[in-house]
């Protein structure tokens, strides 16, 4: 009798862990993505590519000039790497300001855009900064010593683009980069941008001061008990103490530029209060995965990856084919194997829903294999739609940009390049 009872509470047991294994996840494609299937099955070429949804991009562009009212925007570049990009938004927003991370953009924008106003957005060595100018066209009507603004982060590298301006015959316009809270380089404190602005009145220094830029990016990953306004309160009042250190300097512009905010703050901006004159933003425009967060709620994402499907296999694994039966008897989504065109890319499978990386198997930059149900409704020669990370770095991955609008394709922008 112990015995049978014993028996049958294990094989209840045993019941109640296998009711307990994972759902089927798998749907096709929503009404959204069939679109999307259906043109690129019709005209994607046959090789991933990258789309960027306009009518989103409009709205997360209007939902930002609606929120920032008259406080200046600067675009960042590296997370909208195309100049068709940066010239649709910059028309848009009415925006001629750029941030800019790497030389051979910088190079590239200025041809663009010869009456933007460009802002390094990291201190860059001197040997890349020269190589900007002897890069630069002398024809474009572009004025390096009036719309290029450098980065300087401490007294050595301000010492560095002393000799590079007297070397170049002419003045360069700096920012100074503090510390207000990231703890990722800058001026650490008052007395340290006290320091800089006494060298270059002493040495009657051939830069001209445009300002200071601070970023603020650890007041969205604040920890429960400091909380974002807290935190924000924080970071503001350290930049108002480096602003009002430098107002006693004489160099102090009478109108700075005072740069700072992002992607992930800019939100926290909009009311007006605040140090800053001018706010970075880019990332927000086209919302990848890693900027899901409350304060960007509202935005929608505007950036995929599309890629074709090379072939649809059952989801066997080697070395485990005595166990297959076994494993998608557990897992339903692990019935078919869904090998992709090209991937490894920085970026999660969104449709069909119910697809995701096999970490038994691995990753591929060559035949990336997605494993989901048979519920997907996946043919080979149909499309995985992935949602990029990341718009910074991803989008130089891709020859072009496709173009979305009102569920048809409308063109192509080409990326920046980063050589």
């Amino acid at each position: 009798m112990r015995r049978r009872t014993l028996l049958g509470i294990g094989a209840l047991g045993a019941l109640g862990i296998w009711a307990a294994r994972p759902t089927d996840h798998g749907r096709p494609h929503d009404a959204y993505f069939a679109r999307l299937n259906q043109l690129f099955r019709e005209d994607g070429g046959g090789v991933p590519q990258m789309v960027i949804d306009l009518d989103r991009l409009d709205a997360n562009a209007d939902l930002l000039a609606a929120r920032l009212g008259s406080r200046q925007l600067r675009l960042v570049a590296k997370s909208l790497a195309s100049g068709g990009l940066l010239d649709y938004l910059a028309r848009r927003l009415n925006c001629t300001r750029f941030m800019v991370f790497h030389q051979p953009q910088l190079n590239q924008l200025a041809r663009l855009f010869p009456s933007a106003d460009l802002l390094l957005g990291k201190p860059l060595p001197t040997a890349a900064a020269l190589a900007f100018y002897q890069q630069l066209p002398r024809h474009l009507g572009f004025d390096p010593s009036n719309q290029v603004t450098w980065l300087v982060d401490s007294a050595q590298r301000l010492q560095e683009y002393t000799e590079l301006s007297r070397a170049l015959g002419q003045s360069l316009q700096v920012a100074l980069e503090i510390d207000i809270g990231l703890a990722r380089g800058g001026l650490s404190s008052p007395d340290a941008l006290a320091n800089v602005l006494s060298q270059m009145t002493a040495s009657a220094s051939p830069l001209k001061l445009r300002g200071l830029m601070g970023y603020d990016a650890q007041v969205a990953h604040a920890p429960f008990w400091i909380g974002k306004e807290r935190a924000l309160r924080e970071s503001n009042a350290r930049y108002q103490a480096f602003i009002q250190v430098a107002r006693t300097f004489p160099i102090w512009p009478q109108d700075p530029l005072l740069n700072g905010g992002g992607s992930q703050t800019y939100p926290l901006h909009v009311a007006g209060n605040g140090p800053l004159s001018e706010v970075a933003v880019g990332s927000a425009l086209l919302k990848p995965a890693a900027f899901d967060s409350e304060l960007l709620r509202e935005h929608q994402a505007a950036l995929w990856i599309a890629s074709p499907v090379l072939k649809v296999l059952d989801g066997t694994l080697p070395y485990l084919d005595n166990v297959q039966g076994l494993l998608q008897g557990w897992n339903p989504n692990r019935q078919r194997a869904h090998y992709l065109y090209g991937g490894n890319w920085q970026a999660e499978p969104v449709s069909p829903a119910g697809l995701g990386y096999d970490s038994l198997y691995g990753r591929s930059a060559n035949q990336e294999r997605l494993i989901g149900s048979r519920s997907t409704g996946l043919a080979v020669d149909d499309w995985v739609f992935l949602r990029p990370t990341q718009s910074e770095g991803t989008l130089g991955e891709f020859a072009d940009l496709r173009l979305l609008r009102r569920g048809n394709l409308v063109g192509r922008w080409n990326p920046l390049s980063l050589a």
